[in-house]
């Protein structure tokens, strides 16, 4: 989350919650569910493409790691 809120101060109005279990559905998921995944996540959060390829992004280089740990 603090890479998000970091560089993306303007997803601020997004609590940690959503953003985590948003980002962990885009670590799941591959090929097609991805795209799904990343559509949904665009509309659900009601984000800008530039602020949907930040959350993809983030959510995937932080793919795996214990960032709260």
């Amino acid at each position: 989350m603090e890479t998000i809120r970091k560089h993306y101060p303007d997803l601020d109005h997004i609590s940690d919650d959503v953003l985590v279990t948003h980002g962990n559905a885009l670590c799941l998921a591959r090929g097609q569910a991805l795209v799904d995944q990343a559509k949904k996540t665009k509309q659900e959060l009601e984000l800008s493409g530039k602020q949907a390829s930040a959350v993809l992004g983030t959510a995937h280089g932080l793919c795996g790691r214990n960032v709260f740990g």
